[in-house]
């Protein structure tokens, strides 16, 4: 049976040249959109017009739920409405079999049940093997992994409140660095000394971008920016730090709960990933509330409302085009074209608020540029190499993997 990738790259028509071009459009199109994304929602959050980073993620999410409907009415088609109950009644029973050969019974000694139960926990089922994960391990999967999901995506949004874009899409494109360090430390990556001083130069272009925001130095050439305390601009830095590092903990999780991405069926992965944050969240909202931190208010004005959902659809459509780009390109090609998200930031800024960045700070970006793009090389130049186990695809936190089939 040919692989996804091939059935969609055949099913163009197109040769090798005109498939990558239109690859690349793809790609150029989800760097755009990326970033405006960015810039709707510091446009609301950064003066305070519409500061609700929790509302808007959860808007966003829910993009990732509808997403399923036209899955599901294309299985509706296949299997018909028998089709569904036969698969349900199938994944009740493979459920209740589970249930019970995970429980022990009581004629079973305790410590060698819970040896075998660790074993289990840390070399899960569908570990074993190469074949596609079920919707049931699928629907497991995006339940453990939904609310890491969720709260890496918050951060890079309530972030936008205290601090630039441009400081918020260097510290969080730093991702891939704690992807790699963390793999290294659970053993899914291997470690060198070229990655090594790559993450150094990484945290390196961090300190260099913090040491600026928080002197100060930063807001005599902010523009219309809103002005911002060292104290917020320290918290907004924290915020898309956290996020960053939350991801590559997402991203190392997953390689070493799932042994290989390439069995997991992203757009199925993220689309319950939203039905599970719509349902299990929306209590948060009363929270918030309450406490405080977030009071509950619908967006005050048609144009708030205009941005929230552009803001949304920017982030569902540049999610498809990065999945397209993905299967029209190469892996490496989209990490290394999603770094231009870094320049775009700081030219945006010139635009929107007329605030242009010190010397010191572009250092700091281009350090962080290189160094992205160098750990990235280094980690395809592995596996194509064969020293990683698992595969290293490229992965974004709201976003969809090469495995989709489209039509």
């Amino acid at each position: 049976m040919p692989s996804p990738t091939v059935g969609f790259r055949e099913g163009l028509g197109l040769g090798g040249v005109a498939r990558r071009t239109l690859g690349i459009c793809f790609l150029l199109t989800t760097v755009f959109l990326w970033t405006l994304s960015n810039f709707l929602a510091s446009f609301i959050f950064s003066d305070q017009t519409y500061d609700k980073p929790f509302f808007l993620v959860y808007f966003n999410t829910s993009m990732f739920a509808i997403s399923l409907i036209p899955m599901f009415i294309r299985y509706l088609a296949r299997r018909g409405v028998h089709g569904l109950r036969s698969d349900i009644r199938r994944m009740w029973a493979e459920y209740r079999y589970q249930a019970a050969i995970a429980s022990p019974t009581i004629d079973e000694e305790g410590p060698e049940v819970h040896e075998r139960l660790l074993v289990n926990e840390h070399n899960p089922v569908w570990n074993s093997t190469d074949e596609k994960l079920g919707f049931r391990e699928t629907a497991i999967l995006s339940l453990e992994f939904c609310i890491l999901w969720f709260l890496a995506n918050y951060l890079s949004s309530a972030c936008l409140q205290y601090t630039s874009v441009a400081s918020v899409t260097i510290l969080t494109s730093t991702s891939s660095v704690w992807t790699l360090v963390f793999g290294a430390i659970f053993g899914v990556e291997t470690f060198s000394m070229r990655k090594l001083i790559g993450v150094l130069a990484s945290l390196t272009g961090v300190a260099l971008i913090s040491m600026v925001d928080l002197s100060g130095k930063s807001d005599e050439n902010r523009g219309s920016f809103p002005h911002k305390t060292p104290g917020q601009i320290a918290l907004g830095d924290t915020m898309a730090f956290m996020s960053a590092v939350l991801y590559g903990i997402y991203v190392t999780v997953m390689k070493r709960r799932v042994g290989n991405e390439d069995k997991v069926n992203m757009q199925l992965f993220f689309g319950l990933v939203g039905v599970f944050n719509l349902s299990l969240l929306w209590p948060l909202f009363f929270v918030l509330h309450w406490t405080g931190m977030e009071p509950f208010e619908l967006p005050p004005t048609s144009q708030i409302w205009t941005i929230v959902i552009v803001n949304a659809v920017a982030s569902f459509v540049s999610d498809l085009c990065w999945a397209l780009a993905m299967l029209l390109t190469t892996p490496l090609v989209v990490t290394v074209g999603l770094s231009l998200t870094i320049p775009l930031s700081l030219i945006g800024e010139i635009f929107q608020y007329q605030q242009y960045s010190s010397f010191i700070y572009w250092i700091g970006a281009a350090v962080v540029f290189v160094s992205f793009v160098f750990v990235n090389h280094e980690t395809k130049k592995d596996d194509s190499d064969g020293k990683v186990t698992s595969s290293t695809t490229t992965t974004n936190p709201g976003g969809v993997d090469e495995d989709i089939v489209y039509g």
